[in-house]
């Protein structure tokens, strides 16, 4: 049988692209290198971060004694803990207010409104309290009733930073628009 088998002819490429390729492979390989090398580095960073966490937060003091008959120094290391002050920026704590002054007629009901919370704290660490409770109530949700005439702050503090406040004035006035009682 005559086999007359047609081969495609292959393809000459030149020396220039040759050395294109080989270049490129070269490049990609080296980016995985690269890519495997930063990968490991970042690995044994957080190992060491770790490790000097644990560290830092104790102070050793180390107190070296001699005896006379020996010629080896004992010592001793005393650890104390390390303790974190932290002052409150009073600018940065505060809340803030949508209003800080609300006229209301008995029996009207008006709800006082936090634009910013002081850090750290949030809707279910607000703390509500009126100044006087005959003139105006407030509930835990900073809704204010008006029940007299008169005046009086409702006052608002973060329960995990009670030095964090802040105060709402409440004018009440009686249907005929006066803030005070007449008096018998």
């Amino acid at each position: 049988m005559d086999n007359n088998y047609s081969q495609r002819p292959r393809k000459r490429i030149s020396k220039e692209t040759a050395r294109k390729r080989q270049l490129t492979a070269l490049s990609v390989i080296a980016l995985i290198v690269l890519i495997i090398v930063i990968l490991i580095a970042k690995g044994c960073s957080k190992d060491r971060s770790k490790e000097s966490k644990g560290s830092s937060n104790t102070n050793a003091n180390i107190i070296t004694t001699t005896t006379m008959p020996s010629t080896e120094p004992i010592v001793t290391t005393i650890t104390e803990p390390v303790t974190e002050t932290t002052t409150l920026d009073p600018e940065a704590g505060a809340f803030k207010m949508q209003k800080y002054t609300y006229q209301l007629n008995v029996g009207e009901t008006e709800t006082a409104w936090i634009d910013e919370y002081p850090a750290g704290s949030g809707e279910a660490d607000e703390r509500w309290s009126s100044s006087d409770d005959s003139i105006a109530t407030v509930d835990s949700y900073g809704h204010i009733t008006a029940v007299a005439p008169g005046e009086c702050y409702i006052t608002v503090r973060s329960a995990l930073h009670p030095e964090q406040e802040a105060q709402v004035k409440v004018k009440v006035f009686d249907d005929t628009g006066s803030i005070q009682t007449p008096q018998t």
